[in-house]
């Protein structure tokens, strides 16, 4: 194996524990991604250029992590469906809105190609925007960059607006995830089989980004219906996390300082949008709903799954009402987002 490989991974995993230590969010993710990119953008510094990893590393470790985020859902959601029904169905309009205003950024200001300006414009995650990304022949650099950007930018902003505002500290910045320390074996094997289990299901199924979607969908069905319940190690999640992170870090292999400093920009930008866009919502929902405010607006903020819930939590309004709604705005994102790429804008040939 090029040693150089193994250099990308030491880099990545660098960046993720020194994210880890100082309190970042989803540290091992957003770290690994941070440690890798600098060493690829160190290295590349002279004209030298690395080998592109494989794409099966991150396949594999996005099928982990669908597994996890639907293991972490309880029969209890059923009984919270015909309350939120109303909020949940506003996540449509939410995502159109967020899309298009992100779209009119990033094509209008950033001057990006329309295929990159679309992906880097979707309101979902780092994983599942670069996985359609990938697929439809986007530039992962552009798109990893503007997610990585704007996903650091909300997260960090949420806990500070809330203290700014309340003058109490609010969620946590420590890189928390749903995981347990209350595991065994079996957990592990259990969540190691639903990952794969789900990834053969997607692909067979032919689900857009069907690596994670897969794995998701079939453990959050196990879960909800009462069939499992596993305590998911944190080791697993943040070593799921980082493979992610240090193989999109690796993907700015032939970016430039330019692009770098423009996707700052266009962040910043796409971040307050997005931050406004969860308060208009938050405010017309709230007379409908059984929500406070606070609650609503954390639900539609396009943050991290695992750290809008920890907000939650902060809040003490139920996380499972919140997690549910980011989980509803990821595979929106995915669908809506791919049906559009493909049938409507005609960005993509179809399938």
């Amino acid at each position: 194996m090029d040693s150089r490989y193994l250099l990308i991974f030491i880099f990545g995993l660098a960046g993720g524990v020194a994210a880890y230590v100082i309190g970042a969010p989803m540290p091992f993710m957003l770290g690994g991604i941070f440690g890798a990119a600098c060493f690829v953008l160190w290295y590349e510094r002279d004209g030298k250029s690395l080998p592109k990893l494989s794409r099966w590393v991150r396949l594999v470790s996005m099928s982990i992590i669908g597994a996890v985020i639907g293991s972490r859902f309880s029969p209890e959601l059923l009984s919270l469906l015909p309350q939120f029904w109303l909020s949940w169905l506003a996540l449509i309009p939410y995502i159109l809105l967020a899309h298009g205003g992100n779209y009119a950024i990033m094509r209008g200001l950033g001057r990006y190609e329309k295929l990159d300006a679309y992906f880097a414009a979707l309101p979902g995650g780092i994983i599942d925007s670069a996985a359609l990304a990938e697929e439809a022949g986007a530039d992962l650099r552009v798109v990893t960059a503007q997610h990585f950007i704007r996903i650091i930018i909300v997260v960090s902003s949420v806990p500070l607006l809330f203290l700014f505002i309340r003058g109490d500290a609010v969620g946590s910045l420590a890189g928390e995830s749903m995981a347990s320390s209350d595991y065994d074996v079996i957990d592990v094997l259990s969540i190691l089989a639903i990952a794969l289990t789900g990834l053969a299901f997607g692909r067979m199924t032919k689900l857009p980004v069907s690596h994670m979607l897969g794995p998701l969908l079939f453990a959050l069905v196990l879960s909800v219906g009462g069939v499992v319940s596993i305590d998911i190690p944190p080791w697993l999640s943040h070593s799921a996390q980082y493979v992610v992170g240090t193989a999109l870090g690796a993907q700015f292999s032939g970016v430039s300082r330019k692009l770098l400093v423009r996707g700052l920009g266009m962040g910043l930008l796409a971040g307050a949008y997005m931050l406004c866009l969860a308060g208009f919502f938050a405010g017309i929902l709230v007379r409908f709903v059984p929500a406070e405010f606070e609650a609503l607006f954390i639900s539609f903020t396009a943050g991290g799954l695992a750290e809008m819930s920890l907000i939650a939590l902060s809040l003490n309004f139920n996380p499972v009402v919140v997690a549910l709604h980011h989980l509803i705005r990821i595979l929106l994102t995915v669908y809506i987002g791919n049906f559009l790429s493909r049938r409507v804008f005609k960005l993509v040939p179809p399938a």
